[in-house]
């Protein structure tokens, strides 16, 4: 079978940055294995506005400022379909389950997500698409599991700096039950006004403690609202990123990023997007303006989040 151009991608560029990091044969393929299936699944969609623009609102946040800077749309593949895989595991501290001897840097997740940028910007990618076959579509097949968390997301794409809000009918749902709050019952501690802060980055299924914990309220009436600097504090994993807000969305919450506030019957977002926080890093001019997320909970959230 000839190669097409995400093939080329993964054995000619990826491959051997990853060797070239001393990466274990195990978590080689392990990694291109999981970067290919999600590549293939979005450019497989690439020419489907609604679809495309939802999947990315996840990572735009990263994806509209990464270098070098060619489109969104460029910047957003990169981000979703190669940096948030398992090349995650690399940078976090289970690094020595792929043979590291220490954790990647910034600079060796740049060197990857950069070279992926130069590369697939000289990609045909609306041809491409349509010679693509695959068996497992990893995101159009989750779209459909968390139908309202993704209803939603097709909502907030429609957005833009010249549209920032839009209502839209209600999705009715069965509240979505999450398994960690069924397993772990926790204690009640005080809710810090919705603000998750304490949600590393990471690619996998799991969800952190505080986040449990800010969720929780949620369940039990205490809170109405979760504040996130942006998608990735939840998760890389994007799984775990539409279960999240399916549950929210569910039990009537809102999930509000630095840049973006959803609802199950309106969404909105920042006129001009602020770069997502780093590490335990917040963007904390994110905050001092939170009230330009949304013009009409605008006076809501700066009484919520009071500039301290």
């Amino acid at each position: 079978m000839d190669k097409n151009e995400i093939d080329i991608y993964l054995h000619t560029i990826l491959k051997k940055q990853l060797q070239k990091l001393k990466v274990s044969n195990h978590g080689l393929y392990a990694i291109i294995n999981n970067v290919k299936k999600q590549l293939y699944s979005i450019i497989k969609h690439w020419n489907d506005t609604d679809f495309i623009n939802a999947i990315f609102c996840t990572v735009i946040e990263e994806g509209h400022f990464y270098e070098p800077y060619v489109n969104d749309k460029i910047g957003n593949l990169v981000v979703l379909g190669i940096r948030n895989s398992l090349i995650e595991v690399l940078a976090s501290v289970d690094y020595k389950e792929y043979g590291l001897k220490a954790p990647l840097s910034d600079n060796d997740i740049k060197a990857i997500t950069s070279q992926a940028i130069i590369y697939f910007k000289d990609v045909d990618i609306d041809s491409l698409s349509n010679k693509l076959d695959l068996d497992d579509d990893y995101y159009y097949d989750l779209a459909k599991k968390y139908n309202v968390a993704y209803n939603s997301l097709v909502q907030l794409g429609k957005c833009s700096s010249d549209n920032l809000q839009i209502e839209y009918p209600k999705l009715t749902s069965e509240p979505y039950i999450l398994e960690e709050l069924v397993s772990n019952e926790g204690t009640d501690k005080k809710i810090n006004n919705g603000v998750v802060r304490d949600i590393a980055s990471g690619i996998n299924d799991t969800l952190a403690p505080g986040l449990i914990e800010l969720l929780r309220g949620i369940l039990n009436k205490k809170a109405s609202i979760i504040y996130i600097d942006s998608f990735k504090y939840l998760s890389r994993n994007f799984e775990v990123n539409l279960k999240v807000l399916q549950f929210l969305l569910t039990h009537n919450a809102t999930l509000l990023t630095s840049n973006f506030y959803i609802q199950n019957d309106y969404v909105s977002r920042r006129k001009d997007l602020i770069r997502a926080g780093h590490g335990n890093d917040f963007n904390e001019e994110a905050i001092k303006t939170i009230g330009e997320v949304s013009l009409k909970y605008k006076h809501e959230l700066e009484k919520t989040f009071p500039l301290e």
